[in-house]
């Protein structure tokens, strides 16, 4: 079994789940769009998320604000 595999083995196909990494800080030197939308650079903060829908193992980063991360908390 490979390592996603063995991350999904208890999901049953058609479920969605995501699994979210912890926030960490990151200084953007090209702009970023946050998972709300808005533009950011410079000090920022980002975290990988993979979405699990059955058929593939999807990673994304998403980029956030000090604000962001206070929301999801």
């Amino acid at each position: 079994m490979t390592h996603n595999q063995e991350r999904w083995r208890d999901i049953e196909p058609g479920d969605v789940v995501a699994v979210t990494a912890s926030w960490r800080p990151v200084f953007l030197i090209v702009p970023r769009r946050t998972h709300r939308g808005r533009w950011v650079w410079g000090r920022a903060y980002s975290r990988r998320v993979w979405v699990y829908t059955g058929f593939v193992d999807e990673p994304e980063t998403q980029y956030g604000t000090i604000f962001d991360v206070l929301r999801w908390l």
